[in-house]
């Protein structure tokens, strides 16, 4: 793949306990950067990819202060959701080597993204993925900036910065990016190949995002994922056959898991551990 992506995280205090197969999912995948900012100097396996910027919330916050002619409300770290979709103008002086951009999460597994992700798909695209656990933006002018870009002839990017709450404008489809880019018109692609799984279930039981933006959790099924060298699979127990299915990542959210992994190039998921 020659379209170069970066993601950007900020993330300050501590790491999950699984933050190392994190970073090892992202070095499998070597034509994708991860930018990190961080204040957490905890020892960690970092590849090449994954680029570790050391600094404070409270720098970074100076930082993006910068950028804006008005009080920006960021009191807590959890509010730079809101701050996603506009990384690109706002980090624009490390992203100028980059086609695409974007944000995502840590309690993520990632499979190959190239697999899912080819040259040929993104050029058709001005947006990848409509949730804030994973989505990529084109590095252009004015996809840096549609969040500028009034909504409902008001400028909502205002609404959310100077908000004390976090209103997920990085996500879904209430008065968020979503709606603002379909508004204007860009081209947007809604994932399909994510592991999703349902927070309040003691099995995998994935949710996809339907076409109106209402959620569908799958019945139970016998199953586990398995990180192979870097692919991402799903082995399904259908009647008598298993069925596999691969993916682009997988996102754990709030469910806890437990991690003892020995063998980092191959082990299985369970629904409570790694």
């Amino acid at each position: 793949m020659k379209t170069k992506i970066a993601f950007i995280i900020p993330y300050f205090g501590k790491f999950n306990n699984y933050f190392q197969l994190f970073l090892n999912s992202c070095a499998v995948n070597k034509e994708v950067t991860w930018l990190l900012f961080t204040d957490n100097h905890d020892e960690y396996n970092f590849p090449d990819n994954v680029i570790v910027n050391y600094t404070s919330f409270q720098e970074l916050k100076e930082y993006i202060q910068l950028k804006f002619d008005f009080h920006i409300q960021l009191n807590y770290v959890y509010k730079l959701c809101d701050f996603r979709p506009m990384y690109g103008d706002i980090f624009a002086e490390y992203l100028q080597n980059y086609d695409f951009w974007g944000y995502c999460d840590t309690d993520l597994i990632f499979g190959k993204i190239s697999d899912f992700l080819n040259d040929e798909l993104l050029s058709n695209y001005d947006k990848v993925g409509v949730l804030g656990h994973c989505t990529l933006m084109r590095n252009s002018k004015n996809v840096n900036n549609a969040y500028r870009l009034p909504l409902n002839n008001k400028q909502r990017f205002k609404q959310v910065l100077t908000s004390n709450y976090n209103v997920s404008f990085d996500e879904e489809h209430y008065k968020s990016i979503n709606n603002l880019m379909e508004v204007y018109g860009f081209r947007i692609l809604k994932l399909n190949k994510e592991a999703n799984p349902y927070t309040k279930s003691s099995v995998f039981r994935l949710n996809h995002l339907n076409e109106d933006w209402t959620y569908k959790i799958e019945k139970p099924k016998k199953s586990v994922f398995v990180w192979d060298h870097g692919n991402l699979v799903r082995y399904i127990q259908s009647r008598q056959k298993i069925k596999t299915e691969n993916y682009m990542y997988i996102h754990f959210q709030s469910r806890k898991m437990k991690n003892i992994v020995s063998n980092f190039n191959k082990y299985k998921i369970l629904p409570n551990s790694f």
